[in-house]
């Protein structure tokens, strides 16, 4: 895997909303404890585990649960045909470019899973979800910004 791919790789998986899961260790071997969070599967775990954090993080209802597991399923699967069309379309284009267009991509169709979870959630759960994404997209471009381009040496004191 060449450094760019390698770059979009990682790129892609920090805006994910569960980034957290995404850089985990691998889970132990058996079955999972029993009210514990599902096992991870292959980028992150999907979306019954982001609905377990969800769930522990805002107190969600049955309801709620159900709602935010159909945004997550339909978001999971307009990512997996991203995917699917970009390594059908960049067969071997790692261009800057390509790597921006689908990171943005990835962040519209985030975006707009957040927008559709915030509607199903209280006041005091907006905010507390609000504040969660926040957090999370400056974790995710710090995590960028390491694996990326150097940044600027600092200038010389005077």
């Amino acid at each position: 895997m060449n450094r760019n791919h390698w770059k979009m790789a990682v790129g892609t998986a920090l805006l994910s909303l569960c980034a957290c899961a995404a850089f985990g260790q691998a889970p132990p071997p058996g079955p999972p404890e029993p009210g514990g969070p599902p096992p991870r599967g292959e980028r992150g775990g999907g979306p019954e585990r982001e609905l377990h954090m969800l769930t522990q993080l805002l107190t969600l209802t049955p309801d709620q649960q159900t709602g935010v597991k159909a945004v997550l399923e339909q978001q999971n699967e307009q990512l997996k045909a991203l995917r699917n069309k970009t390594q059908s379309e960049a067969a071997g284009s790692d261009s800057q470019e390509a790597m921006q267009t689908r990171r943005s991509q990835v962040e519209a169709i985030r975006n707009e899973s957040n927008t559709k979870i915030t509607a199903l959630l209280d006041e005091n759960q907006k905010k507390t979800f609000a504040d969660w994404t926040a957090k999370r997209k400056a974790e995710m471009e710090r995590r960028r910004q390491q694996g990326g381009e150097p940044a600027a040496a600092p200038p010389p004191n005077s």
